[in-house]
């Protein structure tokens, strides 16, 4: 008899939870926010977009270049000038006077060409250029287009990232605090079990029960052990998992926040939550943004067809060397049209086309399919408040039964079997009771977040009209 004593004062000694630091939800999320590598990850893309739309911008303002250079080209630039128009009419003139005269002068021959250096063999030159494209047939316009849904998408990520690591750490948190009041309600059970045990002990020795009965209390007991000790280890497992997600450092954590229902009076109809969806679902709006994109790649391709129009000027800074040809300055209009091109372009925009329809189509499914999310999520929600008033109904049935059965066996009038049953059923309708509020807190988080609504949720949560208790 003593080795059984002490072997149930072991098993409960190994049976226990170590509750640490109270911690509240929203506590856990400003933690998981503030540390969370995905978030900051989510935050750095969204700034890169930020910057591209910045620099797209850009595309509409001038260019403005410094540009120096030098050049050597082994000999210097020369070309022939023909000076026969002048020499042959001088030495005509001169000829015919020198031959008039008394005393005739020699015959005068002037070259009828001559070589002009027109570069030196090497030269610098400073200079500054402008470039302005003052009409790109809508390429600079699609660009910004581009830049700014691919900023919307970003943004979107972003909040995806948010909701989806939210859910995630509800998750956590919510399953350990579930099983947190599995254990309180195993630990119950277990007390109760060994009460029962100390008294069929007692009628054992009193010789008022038999010994299989003692028999059947010891293996109930030792049954309320094993699930006891089995949901201490699950909660340590989703503890260390929840400590990693929120970057917490205490030993142990408590998730204060407890699990909760709220009445149908309190909450908003379906279509409330589906029209939420539709105009601010996340994924929704990131689909739509990828439409915009499309867009944008029309307008590009349009682009290709239409003519583009430069203005350009350079002023020339300092130069060493520089044929005086050179002009100090100049300006011009370029224009530029493609005629041909294999019609890469035409097939180009037929692409361009394709996309966007298929964005569209893609868009237009997207919404069906959160509406449906969320009308999932909802049942879930709305059948887990059923579940949860149909266990508190049947618990005050399962209370009255285990007294009847407990009174009944003091009085020899029941079996051991028959208290067990009873006092597993009164456990079951308490757990009943708690699995549907975690289900209901999932799907209520879970359709907040499809309606674009995570952070509504400790508002929603605030009108909670019951908390599941243990008594």
């Amino acid at each position: 008899m003593k080795k059984i004593q002490i072997l149930f004062i072991i098993l409960l000694a190994s049976c226990t939870y170590s509750y640490g630091a109270d911690v509240s939800f929203s506590q856990a999320l400003e933690s998981l926010y503030g540390t969370h590598e995905g978030i900051a990850q989510a935050e750095a893309d969204y700034k890169q977009k930020e910057y591209s739309k910045k620099a797209a911008l850009g595309l509409y303002s001038p260019r403005i270049s410094l540009n120096a250079a030098y050049a050597y080209f082994g000999n210097d630039l020369t070309m022939d000038v023909d000076l026969s128009p002048v020499s042959n009419t001088v030495n005509g003139v001169f000829n015919n006077i020198g031959s008039s005269l008394p005393i005739p002068l020699p015959p005068i021959s002037l070259p009828s060409s001559m070589e002009q250096v027109v570069q030196k063999d090497q030269f610098f030159t400073l200079n500054a250029a402008m470039i302005w494209p003052v009409f790109t047939g809508g390429k600079i316009y699609a660009a910004n287009k581009a830049a700014s849904a691919n900023l919307d998408i970003a943004r979107y990520g972003r909040t995806i990232r948010h909701d989806e690591l939210g859910i995630a750490m509800a998750e956590k948190y919510f399953t350990l605090r579930f099983i947190q009041d599995i254990i309180a309600l195993k630990e119950d059970v277990r007390n109760s079990m060994q009460e029962h045990y100390n008294k069929a002990l007692k009628l054992e020795k009193a010789g008022m029960l038999a010994k299989v009965e003692r028999l059947h209390a010891e293996m109930a007991l030792s049954d309320a052990e094993k699930s006891l000790d089995t949901s201490i280890r699950e909660a340590k497992l989703v503890e260390s998992a929840l400590k990693s997600m929120i970057s917490s450092t205490d030993e142990n954590i408590n998730p204060s926040t407890p699990l909760f229902i709220i009445s149908s009076d309190n909450i908003e109809t379906l279509i409330f939550f589906q029209d939420m969806a539709s105009s601010t679902n996340a994924r929704l709006k990131q689909v739509q943004s990828a439409s915009k994109l499309a867009h944008a790649g029309v307008i590009n391709s349009t682009s290709s067809f239409i003519p583009k129009i430069n203005v350009f000027g350079m002023v020339n800074i300092y130069d060493y060397q520089l044929t005086s040809l050179a002009p100090d300055y100049m300006v011009g209009l370029q224009m530029s049209l493609n005629l041909f091109d294999g019609l890469q372009n035409y097939h180009q925009l037929k692409s361009s086309k394709t996309v966007e329809e298929s964005t569209k189509l893609m868009a237009a499914r997207a919404e069906k399919d959160i509406r449906t999310l969320v009308e999932q999520q909802y049942i879930i929600m709305e059948n887990a408040r059923a579940d949860y008033n149909a266990s508190l109904k049947s618990l005050a049935f399962t209370e009255e039964y285990l007294r009847a059965r407990q009174k009944a066996f003091n009085q020899g009038m029941a079996t051991s079997l028959d208290v067990v049953d009873a006092e597993l059923a009164l456990s079951n309708s308490k757990m009943s009771a708690i699995q549907a509020a975690y289900k209901f807190d999932m799907a209520l988080i879970s359709m907040l977040s499809s309606a674009g609504m995570f952070d509504s949720f400790e508002l929603y949560r605030s009108k909670a009209f019951v908390e599941p208790g243990l008594n």
